[in-house]
């Protein structure tokens, strides 16, 4: 890819503030590398990734991924290591052969869908159910909140093309990047994952605020950042990871419907307006 080549020396974002090294940056991808290939495979022929940046209202076809000099190859490779590999081979990754959702997926499902809709149980439509990351051992919840923690740390930069940097406290960024590198949780947040259950949705938002909360997207899962100090004590307490994953079907709908509506009243471009969104719903 143009550009990728190009060696840019300087201070990584991740280990630089510690070490105060200048290294070879690597061009550091705002969704994982493998995202995109992910996503290209699965496109129907004949059409093309479809990108709406907040500072220009069109929808246009992504002719190149979103990158910048950001890493070193030691950090690429602890944020792959420590959270970018489980996600894509186990979270996002599809079961091709027959045709299912991928694993995590599946267990959400099967597990969470089962206590939310049984005849007897307290919830429902309108009500909210969320169970801790112990509660779900098969997961690895550990990687899972790296990755994330990660998305968000990432999205607090400025020089993403066609993403502005989320304005987040100098204090949260800094937890961010000392726990990416190993050290203690983010203290008082949890990371929420909510599983779109009944929508099935193919596309990605990049980090944004959302009604003041940090939230992003990709195909059935939305993520949130929400300080919830009562919860992680709680979740730490237990020696779990303080992410809760929540069956909410307000909100999950909440976030299709901006998701697809931000989408229908956006003016497309030439090269996007062969490409319709075969998910939308009415």
């Amino acid at each position: 890819m143009e550009g990728e080549v190009d060696k840019v020396m300087g201070l990584c974002a991740l280990c630089g503030p510690d070490n105060g090294e200048t290294r070879t940056l690597r061009q550091s991808h705002f969704l994982p590398k493998a995202i995109y290939r992910y996503l290209n495979r699965f496109k129907a022929k004949g059409t093309k990734l479809l990108l709406r940046s907040q500072e220009n209202e069109k929808v246009f076809s992504m002719g190149r991924q979103v990158f910048q000099a950001l890493l070193c190859d030691t950090c690429e490779g602890l944020m792959s290591a420590e959270g970018e590999d489980y996600y894509l081979s186990t979270v996002l990754k599809i079961n091709e052969e027959e045709k299912l959702p991928s694993s995590v997926y599946q267990i959400l499902r099967s597990s969470l869908m089962a206590v939310w809709t049984a005849p007897l149980g307290d919830y429902g439509p309108g009500l909210i159910l969320s169970v801790g990351s112990n509660v779900l051992p098969a997961i690895k919840s550990q990687q899972l909140y790296h990755f994330v923690i990660g998305m968000f740390w990432k999205s607090t930069f400025e020089g993403w093309e066609h993403c502005a940097a989320m304005p987040l406290e100098s204090h949260v960024k800094e937890e961010m990047r000392k726990f990416l590198r190993g050290g203690d949780f983010l203290q008082g947040y949890i990371v929420r994952v909510v599983p779109s259950f009944w929508r099935a949705k193919f596309g990605a938002v990049f980090p944004v605020l959302d009604q003041g909360q940090p939230f992003f997207s990709i195909d059935q899962l939305d993520f949130y950042l929400e300080k919830a100090e009562q919860q992680f004590r709680s979740a730490t307490s237990m020696e779990a990871v303080p992410l809760l994953y929540t069956v909410d079907s307000m909100r999950s709908q909440r976030a299709y419907r901006i998701m697809t509506a931000n989408y229908r009243k956006a003016e497309h471009t030439k090269s996007a307006a062969k490409t319709q969104l075969s998910w939308l719903g009415d």
